[in-house]
This record gives structure tokens, sequence and C-alpha cells, in this order.
């Protein structure tokens, strides 16, 4: 099979889960409420299983909703003849690693090096951290008597 055959099936692959993430989603977000809920009934332990099964809901579609991004990007890279070639060094992305990961814009040499540099050059933004500061200075309402000058 050549490249372009392969590519031509992987763009198949691509439309047919961007498709199913799309579908998948839109029904998430429909927000279809449990039995308990809807009935109103149920003790702490329910309402706290709830809870959970929601959250763990959301982080689902998080991930869904990114890798619907990633595939969406890839499908314009094709579109535009791009599809395939590393971002890093401009090399062919082997069809063997387009096969396991379609939605790749690096060649695995180019995807190390990067995650190398970034555990070792970049720290995680500690999104809690961030959250709770901002909160922290938004409840507070201030007045010019609060801001000193110097005058």
């Amino acid at each position: 099979m050549s490249r372009s055959d392969a590519l031509l099936r992987l763009h198949e692959r691509l439309v047919a889960r961007c498709d199913e993430l799309r579908k998948k989603l839109s029904l998430d977000l429909d927000g279809e409420a449990t039995d308990a809920s809807r009935l109103g009934v149920g003790d702490l332990g329910d309402v706290a299983s709830e809870g959970a099964v929601n959250e763990l809901n959301s982080q689902l579609a998080s991930i869904e909703t990114r890798e619907l991004f990633f595939i969406q990007r890839a499908i314009l890279m094709i579109r535009e003849g791009r599809y395939g070639i590393c971002e890093g060094c401009d090399d062919p992305i082997p069809v063997a690693r387009l096969k396991a990961l379609p939605y790749s814009v690096m060649c695995v040499a180019c995807q190390r090096s990067q995650e190398e540099l970034g555990a070792a050059g970049v720290e995680e933004v500690d999104w809690d951290k961030a959250c709770d500061y901002e909160n922290r200075f938004s409840e507070i309402e201030l007045t010019l008597d609060d801001l000193k000058f110097d005058r």
C-alpha cells in the first residue's frame, strides 16, 4: 500500500472518529439526569455517588473535547496538504505512527525532544492555586482608601 493510500484511509478514520465524538459530546451536553435526581429521592450516599459520576463524566468530556480538537486539526492539515509532515523537523511522520496516533504532528524523535524540554524547562501550572489566587482577590472590594499612593 502506498503512503497516499494509507493517508486516505487515515483520513476516513479521522472523519469517522470526529463524527463519533461530536455525537457523543452533544449527547453529554444535553445533561441527562440520573434516575435518582429525576425522582428527587435519595440519601446522602446517592448524592455523593452522583457527584462522583458527574465529575468523572466531566473529565471524560474534557478528554474527548481535546481529542476532537486534535482530530479536527489533523483533518485541516490533510486538506492543506501538510498532514504526515513533522512540525519539528519537516520529515515525513512514519505511517505506523500515524496509524497508532492519527492526529500526531511530530515524529517520535521530535516528540520525545519536546517532552524532555518541557519536563526540564517548564513547570506545570497549578490551576487550583491560580483559581484560589484569583478568588482571593475577586471577593475583596477595594476602594481608593485601600490603595496606598506615594505622594
